[in-house]
């Protein structure tokens, strides 16, 4: 490509790229807050007021997560505003986190053609439109994950780790120990919500500390290494865990918490699970064709592994992306392992892969702009065929690359924004209609005498909108309506009955929909038939909620769920 068709190209991918992104930021701010987050928010809520994690409420996220969660709701607020402004900031962070990282990825000492570095040598010319393509493509992906994706756990972990990753290559760059020291600490962060993501920065540390070591021109020492690089990232790496540790410790809950590890934990792993093959293509399934044409791509540049240092061992070469395809390894591990195949689940691999994917396109796309011509003198008949070979599969290389740019950023990028623009937020049906409904049954009268047999249906939305306390700690009815001869199960079962026959709440609420269950229709209910007798012989079905409409809250066109509100009858 000539120069100014080249510029005129960047500016109109930018462009889309950007408007796109904005357009998220500008139709979703008024989104509700709804699903994991708004349980999570009342558990936080439920927390504030003397109710012990673990111990009190049964719930099998870590600790970081309800920490993290009760931070934002003291700097955003408590609303739903608040919630959008703190994703949005999840969002702001890992767009400076590509932008730094893609600024100057690879080593600028390599020149060769497979590197796709510019012909200055000065590393990636124009680095800003990798950041821009992975950044706006990774917010529009969130986007379109739709309203209940907000400020997921996972979300929150996987930009914890791409930022602690772009703070450890400035680190590596510029030898700066609080770079270091800030990997180490938002390392630690990531490690409170999920703790398999030690995995992923103990090898992004380990990596960088050898590079360092091998490397001659740098020239340091072990002593060195470890002064200015190890040590400040494993000091800080143990912030938020003991944090953590004092937050269970003041609560009285680290038994609790611990004791979750054989109980709740496994069993709630053990639910949902999706063949492997769903599992990995959700796992990158709005970027099928993006990975589709990166792999293409890879196979014709020859460039997708590189040694990490140079033959000579002098500079390190590449490690950046080594460390980046660590990243990617972590997140599809991650999306495996967990095999429910949820929206969220990707985002751990998605930080990783699209900065990836953005730098080799930007790089072979820019490369276009300065290919030499025929290379003097001519070739022998017997090269001639391997040159020609060579040169074929490099140009191909480079083509795909300017489809793969086009295709994101004209195509994928505003398909998504006009996805998002389709999700009708503003229907809440199942959330209003069970508010007005406690209203009329007393509202905040209802305060410690109301309980949820739910998950995430909106039961406990409705609690924490109308700041009620819920009559006990459990909230998640997998651990009431699961097989009877699961030890937590029992145990859910028979605290939850000790509960309610001491203090039987004035209203139950049950949903239709059974949590990473089958049952629907309230068939839940069958599944323990003692909290079934108990509903029928000791209160009243006050009313029963259908759904008269889908909503509309990601890509799916869905039916909510129904409730039934139970009341207590006189005589009790």
């Amino acid at each position: 490509m000539r120069n100014g068709t080249a510029r005129l190209f960047r500016v109109a991918l930018a462009a889309s790229l950007s408007v796109s992104a904005l357009l998220y930021f500008a139709w979703s701010w008024r989104w509700p807050l709804v699903g994991d987050a708004s349980l999570i928010h009342y558990i936080g809520w439920l927390i504030e007021r003397g109710w012990a994690p673990y111990r009190d409420l049964g719930d099998m996220n870590m600790p970081g997560s309800y920490l993290i969660e009760l931070a934002a709701m003291h700097l955003f607020g408590m609303g739903d505003l608040a919630w959008r402004l703190f994703d949005f900031a999840l969002m702001g962070a890992a767009t400076a986190s590509f932008f730094a990282i893609t600024r100057r990825a690879g080593d600028p000492s390599i020149t060769d053609s497979s590197s796709w570095v510019g012909p200055d040598g000065t590393g990636l010319e124009g680095g800003w439109l990798a950041g821009l393509f992975a950044a706006c493509l990774f917010i529009l992906v969130h986007g379109r994950d739709g309203l209940a994706e907000g400020g997921q756990r996972d979300l929150t972990m996987a930009v914890c780790l791409i930022v602690a990753t772009a703070f450890l290559f400035v680190a590596m760059r510029r030898d700066w120990p609080w770079a270091a020291a800030a990997f180490g600490l938002f390392s630690g962060v990531a490690l409170t919500i999920k703790p398999t993501a030690i995995l992923l920065s103990l090898a992004q540390l380990l990596l960088a500390a050898w590079v360092l070591r091998r490397s001659r021109i740098a020239q340091r020492p072990i002593r060195r290494v470890f002064a200015r690089l190890l040590a400040p990232a494993s000091l800080a790496c143990l912030v938020a865990p003991a944090v953590c540790l004092v937050f269970l410790l003041r609560e009285r809950a680290l038994a609790a918490f611990l004791a979750g590890f054989h109980g709740i934990i496994p069993y709630y792993a053990s639910l949902g699970h999706r063949p492997l093959h769903f599992i990995l293509l959700h796992s990158i399934s709005p970027l099928l064709p993006l990975v589709l044409i990166w792999i293409a791509f890879l196979a014709l540049a020859g460039s997708f592994f590189h040694p990490l240092l140079s033959a000579e061992g002098e500079s390190p070469r590449n490690w950046e992306r080594t460390a980046l395809l660590a990243g990617v390894l972590f997140g599809l591990i991650n999306c495996v392992v967990q095999a429910r195949a949820l929206p969220y689940y990707r985002y751990p691999l998605l930080v990783f892969l699209l900065p990836l994917m953005a730098v080799d396109f930007t790089r072979a796309a820019q490369s276009l702009e300065t290919e030499p011509g025929p290379v003097e003198p001519e070739p022998r008949p017997t090269e001639l065929r391997p040159k020609l070979s060579g040169l074929w599969r490099t140009r191909a290389a480079r083509w795909l690359a300017v489809c793969a740019l086009c295709f994101g950023g004209f195509f994928l990028a505003p398909q998504s924004a006009v996805l998002i623009h389709r999700y009708r937020w503003w229907q809440t049906d199942f959330i209003s209609s069970l508010e007005q409904n406690l209203d009329a049954l007393g509202g905040q009268r209802l305060s410690g005498r109301i309980q949820c047999i739910d998950s995430i249906s909106g039961c406990g939305t409705v609690l924490y909108r109308m700041r009620l306390t819920q009559a006990t700690g459990v909230f998640s009815d997998f651990l009431l309506f699961g097989p009877d001869d699961v030890p937590i199960i029992r145990q859910t079962r028979a605290n939850f009955s000790a509960a309610i026959l001491a203090n039987p709440p004035q209203v139950i609420v049950v949903t239709s929909h059974l949590h990473l269950g089958e049952p629907e229709n309230y068939r839940k209910l069958d599944r323990w038939p003692a909290f079934e007798s108990f509903l029928a012989d000791d209160y009243t079905l006050e009313t029963e909620w259908r759904p008269t409409r889908t909503t509309r809250w990601w890509s799916r066109e869905e039916t909510p769920a129904g409730y039934r509100i139970y009341v207590l009858r006189p005589r009790h």
